[in-house]
């Protein structure tokens, strides 16, 4: 059988590789909510795309310098999956079988009564709590090859990849951390705004559902990357050519999308009997605060923040939301 997903194991530093960035993050408690260290290095152009490693070479040189500047010898290490490469499913199974046989029972319906975009998946399952409904489970899936990619390329630096996860459920995981016995029961839109995609993800109480991936026309080339003046553990991306107003534009697409996603949640899964209740939105976007204005006319419901309080290190420097979903990562050893 193929193995889990998001297997997890003991405490790790936390890795995020996008088209231009490297992120990482250390955990130092959840309570109350706390890091060691963050940090972020830029990638150039070509290097990683559209998720995938493209040169291993030039992206083994900065890693090298990632690993002694974080101090990663001999820790376990997390990673996220390429939002574009994940696969979110509803399947209803059969009621007469065992909860710890599903796994089995998917594998074996893989290729045959469940399609997937891709071969030999990763996949991992949650249990949908429907109290007096068929039984349904969400399937998160992955391509073996992506994830196996990753995996091999921190072992060639020895490097010990422990466990991946899948960045909505990083975020609300940290949502729920923060919010604890109080949270809301809500049906929830998520939007995650970075600089070369969108992904939406809706959550329903703490069940994910869907996501959606969709690609932001945007080439790094075209932007500047600056350092922190407060902190040189991360940077911000301002475009040489272009203002706010035609960066943005890049997104009409996207903010269309919106009211598609809320009609699917409300129409094709509940029939006209739920509907979207709260929208977050998040993301590494350096236009973020102008976008998230932008996202909640397209919407026309208020933005909520998916993280809620400011988190400091133990120095007193403030976290960036920029590092939400690795804080959400790295809240998974104490699930």
């Amino acid at each position: 059988m193929k193995r889990s997903l998001f297997r997890t194991r003991s405490a790790a530093a936390n890795l995020l590789f996008t088209d231009y960035s490297i992120q990482y993050l250390e955990l130092h408690s959840a309570d109350p909510l706390r890091v060691s260290r963050f940090g972020e290095h830029f990638l150039p152009e070509g290097i990683i795309s559209g998720g995938r490693i493209q040169d291993p070479e030039k992206l083994s040189l900065i890693l090298e310098e990632c690993k002694e500047e974080w101090n990663l010898k001999k820790k376990k290490i997390r990673f996220v999956v390429p939002d574009s490469f994940v696969v979110v499913k509803k399947i209803e199974v059969p009621e007469d079988i065992p909860g710890d046989e599903l796994k089995s029972y998917l594998y074996v319906e893989l290729g045959n009564s469940i399609h997937l975009p891709f071969e030999d998946p990763l996949f991992d399952i949650q249990i949908l709590d429907r109290p007096g409904q068929k039984r349904d489970v969400c399937l998160f899936a992955a391509p073996e090859a992506v994830v196996r990619d990753y995996s091999q390329f921190l072992e060639a630096h020895k490097l010990s990849p422990s466990a991946a996860d899948i960045s909505p459920l990083c975020l609300f995981r940290l949502h729920n951390q923060l919010q604890g016995e109080n949270r809301e029961q809500n049906s929830s839109l998520l939007v995650q705004a970075n600089v070369k995609s969108v992904t939406f993800s809706i959550f329903e109480k703490d069940e994910l559902l869907m996501m959606r991936s969709l690609p932001i026309e945007a080439q790094i080339k075209e932007w500047d990357c600056e350092y922190s003046a407060v902190s040189g553990d991360y940077f911000q991306l301002i475009h040489k050519t272009q203002s706010p107003d035609e960066v943005l534009s890049a997104f009409e697409d996207s903010l269309k999308e919106i009211e598609r996603v809320m009609n699917f949640y409300q129409f094709t899964l509940n029939e006209g009997t739920r509907k979207i209740e709260k929208l977050f939105v998040t993301g590494d976007h350096p236009l973020l605060s102008e976008l998230t204005e932008r996202i909640a006319d397209s919407a026309v419901m208020p933005v909520n923040n998916i993280r809620s309080q400011t988190v400091y290190t133990p120095d007193n420097q403030a976290l960036p939301g920029k590092f939400n979903v690795l804080l959400g990562l790295a809240l998974k050893e104490v699930d």
